[in-house]
């Protein structure tokens, strides 16, 4: 007989919870909702429209309000429209800024009434983007009128991009202090560049447009002191064209984005902790070779576990990456413990601690990686490699016994 047959519905439901969180566990809902109200003070994040055609810097832009990587941001674009795609930063699953960008400008056939429709209940500000050197303007100007009539309420900013492409040939740096804070042209302003913002200023002037900011959001290596030229008058304007709380959020992205990681990682600790113990005990296990599979099988479920926690596939992609910068290590730490268990005794204690060390630094390697991908970068293989080893060592401290294992075992580096 069924037991559970009688039973209401919503009374079974935490007895498959429970069983959820032990077969792929996560931050709960009800919690990471909290969390982000909490690390948000109760605002929503930001949704901003970036409209441009191609190229005019809005990758930039959100390079340089989130400190993501451009091809971080670029892997984490997903399209919405035929013409345009989101980005949710850091995460689709805990938003703390949304980025909404219109590609089709410039395509055949583009109608910005498809955007319009997605966009405009949800979109807190419009930020137009602009090369500041460009005066063909004709088709985003048109379309942009059609969003405007439609919502004339939303915010609008003017971003004028690429300063630098307006510099004379001798010019090797921007100008200082930022000449842009008044609405009135500094004479320190290169002659050329300031009439074409002056003149694209004037096309705009048919529209409700809250602030112009003049930026150069550029990389190091192309040699400019600030490679984040305007990011604060560009914070100001987007604060003072949308104060509820935009500007709070925007400035403490960083901040945030570490309480968020903070949070998946005391999720994952226990559970990685458990795997590595389960690994030390089947690592102790008196013949050698035979406990591999066993070990192997325990370490790919804990990087399944630890994925499901920070909400992200653990797709070829990634398991290859870790394989790659860890891999090789691993599996010769794996090989030369196991035939450590010839020594009578003391060999299978040692297997065991090397066992459970590895799983453990295993597992939080991928955390490490994951956090990485939350702050918007790729991690480098040299960075994870290091991490894995240092907490390779914190393992074989964590797992160690108290008895006279801790005055033999090998050190943290040994193969």
């Amino acid at each position: 007989m069924n037991r559970e047959a009688g039973t209401p519905h919503s009374q079974r439901k935490p007895r498959w919870e429970r069983l959820r969180q032990l077969v792929a566990p996560r931050v709960d809902d009800d919690t990471l909702q909290d969390a982000l109200h909490r690390l948000r003070r109760g605002v929503p994040p930001p949704v901003i429209w970036l409209f441009g055609k191609v190229q005019a810097g809005k990758t930039s832009i959100i390079r340089g309000l989130t400190g993501a990587e451009r091809a971080q941001i670029g892997d984490g674009f997903r399209p919405c429209t035929r013409w345009a795609a989101r980005y949710d930063f850091p995460a689709t699953s805990a938003p703390l800024a949304i980025f909404l960008d219109t590609r089709g400008l410039g395509e055949v056939g583009y109608d910005p009434q498809e955007d319009l429709a997605a966009f405009q209940t949800e979109a807190h500000m419009l930020l137009v983007v602009v090369k500041a050197m460009d005066m063909a303007l004709e088709q985003l100007l048109a379309a942009l009128e059609t969003i405007v009539r439609a919502r004339p309420s939303l915010p609008l900013v003017v971003a004028q991009t690429t300063l630098h492409e307006g510099y004379p040939p001798d010019r090797r740096d921007h100008v200082y202090p930022y000449p842009f804070s008044s609405p009135a042209l500094s004479p320190t302003i290169p002659p050329s560049l300031a009439r074409a913002l002056t003149f694209q200023r004037s096309l705009f002037a048919r529209f409700p447009v809250q602030h112009f900011v003049p930026l150069d959001f550029t990389l190091p290596e192309d040699g400019f002191a600030d490679p984040l030229y305007g990011r604060d008058a560009l914070l100001d304007a987007l604060a003072e064209a949308h104060p509820h709380g935009v500007y709070q959020i925007l400035r403490r992205l960083p901040h945030l984005t570490q309480e968020l990681k903070a949070l998946h990682f005391r999720q994952a600790h226990p559970h990685i902790l458990a795997y590595a113990c389960a690994a030390a005990a089947t690592g102790a296990m008196p013949l050698p070779i035979a406990d591999l599979p066993l070990i192997s099988a325990l370490q790919l479920k804990m990087l399944h576990a630890v994925a499901s926690i920070y909400r992200q596939p653990l797709g070829v992609k990634t398991f290859l990456e870790m394989l790659g910068t860890v891999g090789v290590g691993l599996l010769l730490r794996q090989g030369a413990r196991s035939l450590l268990k010839v020594i009578p005794g003391f060999g299978s204690a040692v297997s065991g601690l090397y066992a459970g060390a590895a799983t453990y630094a295993l597992g939080c390697a991928l955390c490490f990686y994951y956090q990485v991908v939350f702050d918007g970068h790729i991690p480098r293989p040299a960075q994870l490699k290091a991490f894995y080893e240092e907490k390779f060592a914190e393992g074989l401290q964590l797992l160690r016994p108290a008895d006279g294992t801790r005055q033999h075992a090998p050190r943290a580096n040994a193969p």
